[in-house]
């Protein structure tokens, strides 16, 4: 069964009149308090569904999630990856749509992480970030940039880490918010800041050699052309600075010819706003085109007791109750018309994500360090 089949299957199974005219039937208070139950929404009713203080106006929700599925209409089995679709537009409006729902789901840091036995959730998110820092050697005194930065969780966990100040940049002026009040409540304002802008003109949003290192975690995947952006980012680097990257990448388990393989991977590709997926060796060409060094290379899924997927599986339950919940608040005109349609898309990128690491042919955190020559 495709991944498309598969959400279809869910979506067709959640979405049924019986249970949702028994989740209906509940009344409005039972929605409600559902609602209510998800500390989360609890706190930010209005910016947990894209209200007037959310990502995206109500009435904009749903010609959103339909603008944005018009950017993938490839055929089945045709690939994406000769179109470059990953416009600042097609972003910024892609983590206008989804940025509620990352940090509702998954917590404010969107990235994976594989597990040790043992390790939390928690633990093994901020683990994956202080590697990334310590592979650039960020420490007091030196500035480090962050490359889309969504809402700031590395950023925080890195700085309290290493005492080195971070400087973000995200496309989404939304996650700009979202980024300065949740610095200013974990007390670290002092060591970070932020700046909206399109990492791929870096070098008009900051001064030649200004940072001390730079990283990107699971960020770089939205660059139409991966080459350009390690341009950027040299240019504002200082010599002998250090860059690193956790990258979205096809692995060589990946079979062009074959479909299933295909698909999967066209389906990360729609789920998550990229408009490729490419290989290490893509990244490697790249850095050098850029003028990096390029230092090393790893796999950071093939590390860890569990594999980075594993937290996806464990939370399907509470992704389906979840979207029932959307559909209700939707039907009540109590959510924005299309909250349940962006909802949808999640699932399916989550069922292709599984996929992909299940088969070996993809992993989210491909690691390469760069350095700039001093001369």
């Amino acid at each position: 069964m495709t991944s498309s089949a598969v959400v279809g299957d869910i979506v067709a199974k959640l979405d049924n009149p019986t249970v949702k005219w028994v989740a209906v039937g509940a009344g409005v208070s039972g929605a409600a308090y559902l609602a209510m139950k998800v500390s989360w929404f609890r706190k930010n009713p209005f910016h947990s569904f894209g209200g007037k203080t959310g990502a995206m106006a109500k009435d904009l929700v749903n010609s959103g999630i339909n603008s944005y599925n018009q950017f993938f209409d490839q055929e089945d089995g045709k690939g994406v990856g000769s179109r470059i679709l990953s416009t600042p537009e097609f972003v910024d409006k892609f983590y206008s749509l989804i940025t509620d729902f990352y940090e509702y789901g998954w917590g404010e840091s969107f990235h994976f992480a594989a597990r040790e036995i043992g390790e939390s959730f928690e633990a093994s998110i901020i683990r994956q970030e202080t590697a990334i820092a310590e592979t650039i050697g960020l420490k007091p005194g030196m500035r480090a940039l962050d490359i889309g930065c969504g809402v700031g969780g590395p950023m925080r966990n890195i700085v309290k880490a290493t005492g080195g100040h971070v400087t973000g940049i995200t496309i989404n002026e939304y996650q700009v918010g979202r980024c300065l009040k949740l610095n200013k409540e974990a007390g670290v304002s002092d060591l970070t800041d932020i700046k909206q802008g399109d990492f791929m003109d870096l070098d008009k949003v900051f001064p030649a050699e200004s940072f001390d290192g730079a990283y990107a975690i699971e960020a770089a995947c939205h660059a139409s052309n991966t080459a350009a952006l390690y341009k950027k980012v040299f240019t504002v680097l200082k010599p002998g600075a250090l860059f690193s990257s956790y990258e979205w990448l096809r692995t060589n388990k990946y079979d062009k010819n074959n479909k299933r393989h295909v698909d999967v991977v066209d389906g990360i590709a729609e789920g998550n706003a990229l408009p490729e997926v490419r290989t290490i060796e893509d990244c490697i060409a790249a850095a050098k085109e850029a003028g990096f060094e390029v230092q090393y290379t790893f796999d950071r899924a093939t590390t860890g007791g569990k594999p980075w997927q594993a937290a996806m599986k464990s939370a399907r339950r509470a992704a389906y109750i979840t979207h029932i919940l959307t559909g209700v608040l939707e039907f009540i005109r109590f959510a924005p018309k299309g909250t349940q349609a962006v909802h949808t898309m999640l699932l399916k990128a989550a069922v292709n994500l599984e996929a992909g690491g299940d088969l070996g042919i993809f992993s989210p955190m491909y690691l390469i360090v760069m350095k700039k020559p001093v001369a």
